[in-house]
């Protein structure tokens, strides 16, 4: 098996998964890392064993100083879009953490890009990989308990620190709204038709705008979505209720319940275990590469996710519902 060279932007944070997991692979192996912050690197290194020659800090003095074919951006999501060009410009197959880019044009114009080029560009979306939203989106998918019809998501808590979202105009749609719609896309199998949403920023909030937000997503195929989510809430509580012909499905401490209007009592559904979510990710970035096997999770198929959470900021900013294909331009 041929190995993929991977140059790790940002090795700090949510960069340190690839590093632990290239050990335990064949298929990809680090020839740099990159990062403004040294004890980052260093740690990353004691990990890999490294050598301190091959550890940078900038983009530009890795791609003149080591061979590569891809490089992992894992950075803060401001940063994205240039790091991301300049990846592609030098030649190089992406992977970026999520989410894609701060705005659909641009992640439509990384797509354009790469494709011009040859390149393959996933992104990080973990989350609809865990065993147990894999197990959801199966029984969805298959209507093992018929059509879906409607669901209802909550997601509140309180975050301690601002971490880089501090800043960014609705940052909770942009920080986690992000994994919840793409998780939601991925249970139905269906492109996003129309999109209401209301971001809103509580008195007490640390952040400067939106730390919470409704959104209300209509999806091709006829099932309407609904999501209510912050991290400046008091409160912790977390909710998924997706209601099918048959029964409604609703997780519950890490369960999934099935609920059927003629039983009294619950049906606790098993759900297998399998590969982590980044092994998923890092297999299908692969296959990509060497085969051309589109994953779910490549950056043209993510447009569909970054326009659900745009839709729902302009749907705040202006007032209305929006019609994603029309008001998005989205393909």
């Amino acid at each position: 098996m041929e190995k993929i060279k991977v140059i790790h932007l940002g090795v700090g944070g949510r960069g340190v998964w690839p590093v632990n997991l290239f050990k335990e692979r064949d298929d990809f192996v680090s020839v740099a890392y990159v990062d403004v912050n040294k004890e980052a690197m260093e740690k990353a290194s004691a990990i890999s064993g490294l050598s301190p020659e091959k550890c940078f800090s900038s983009l530009e003095e890795a791609l003149e100083k080591v061979e590569a074919d891809s490089v992992f951006v894992i950075t803060p999501p401001q940063l994205h879009s240039k790091q991301c060009l300049q990846a592609i410009e030098a030649g190089k197959h992406v992977l970026v953490e999520k989410p894609f880019t701060l705005s659909l044009k641009e992640a439509k114009d990384i797509v354009s890009k790469a494709e011009e080029k040859g390149l393959k560009i996933v992104v990080a979306q973990n989350a609809r990989y865990s065993p147990l939203n894999k197990k959801l989106a199966n029984l969805i998918k298959e209507e093992i308990y018929g059509k879906p019809s409607f669901g209802l998501q909550i997601n509140l808590s309180w975050r301690p620190g601002v971490h880089h979202s501090g800043k960014v105009r609705h940052s909770y749609l942009w920080e986690r709204s992000v994994h919840d719609f793409d998780t939601i896309h991925s249970f139905f199998n269906s492109r996003p038709k129309r999109v209401w949403g209301r971001s809103f920023n509580p008195s007490w909030s640390p952040y400067e705008h939106g730390a919470c937000n409704y959104t209300w997503i209509e999806f091709e195929n006829g099932v309407i979505f609904g999501v209510m989510a912050g991290f400046a809430a008091h409160s912790t509580k977390s909710l998924l209720n997706i209601e099918c012909e048959k029964g409604s499905l609703e997780v519950i401490g890490g369960q999934i319940h099935l609920r059927r209007p003629e039983k009294t009592e619950d049906e606790i559904l098993p759900i297998e275990e399998g590969e982590t979510p980044e092994s998923i990710l890092l297999d299908g970035f692969y296959k990509y590469i060497s085969q051309g096997v589109e994953p779910p999770f490549s950056g043209r198929q993510n447009l569909k996710t970054i326009a659900l959470v745009e839709a729902s900021g302009i749907a705040s900013d202006e007032g209305k519902i929006i019609e994603v294909s029309e008001d998005l331009g989205l393909l």
